[in-house]
């Protein structure tokens, strides 16, 4: 779960905003409620994806300083 800093880091908005779209309650007009649906969404595909996956496509000749790496192990 990204933190209230993190959504208005990548969303540009303020904290007051992040902590309404966190909790589905931000009701003004324009498309920042698309855009943090659009996040929530990539961040649940990041976390869907195996990590042999991710190691498929990677441009590394080695694991060293891959923070997946570490994560696996």
């Amino acid at each position: 779960m990204l933190t209230l800093n993190e959504i208005c880091a990548v969303l540009g908005c303020s904290k007051p905003a992040a902590s309404l779209l966190k909790n589905g309650k931000y009701d003004r007009n324009g498309d920042l409620v698309k855009r943090y649906q659009a996040l929530m969404e990539a961040m649940d595909k990041g976390r869907e994806t195996p990590l042999d996956q991710i190691c498929i496509e990677c441009p590394r000749q080695n694991c060293e300083g891959c923070r997946v790496a570490e994560l696996r192990g």
